[in-house]
C-alpha cells in the first residue's frame, strides 16, 4: 500500500490539464510589450520584437534555438487601453480626440 498510493499520486497529478497536442506541459510563455515599452509601443517595434522571438541565434545544446522553440511564442500588445477612462463605464469613447483607438 506504501508503493501504491505514491503511484497513483504521481500518476493522477502528474497528468495535469495536458492536452493531447501537448499544450499544457509547460505554464504559459511568452512577451507582453507593456514591460518593455509602456504606452510608447509601435508597430516597427512589435514587429522586430516577434522576430527577435523566432530568429535562432542561440544555441542550446550545439543547436541554433530561437525563443519560440523554447515556448516563448506569444506576443501581447498592451498599448495603454486604460488610459480610456470614460470607455465601458461611462458615456465615453475608446478614442482619443483624433479617433485613435
Amino acid at each position: 500500500m506504501k508503493v501504491v498510493l505514491p503511484l497513483f499520486l504521481l500518476f493522477v497529478v502528474g497528468q495535469g490539464d495536458v492536452l493531447p497536442d501537448g499544450r499544457g506541459k509547460t505554464p504559459l510563455m511568452g512577451w507582453r510589450s507593456w514591460n518593455q515599452f509602456g504606452k510608447n509601443v509601435n508597430q516597427e517595434l512589435m514587429i522586430k520584437t516577434m522576430d527577435a522571438l523566432v530568429k535562432k541565434q542561440r544555441l542550446v545544446d550545439g543547436v541554433p534555438t530561437s525563443l519560440c522553440d523554447l515556448g516563448y511564442c506569444d506576443v501581447g500588445l498592451d498599448d495603454n487601453w486604460q488610459s480610456c477612462s470614460n470607455g465601458i463605464f461611462g458615456a465615453g469613447t475608446y478614442h482619443d480626440n483624433d479617433g485613435n483607438p
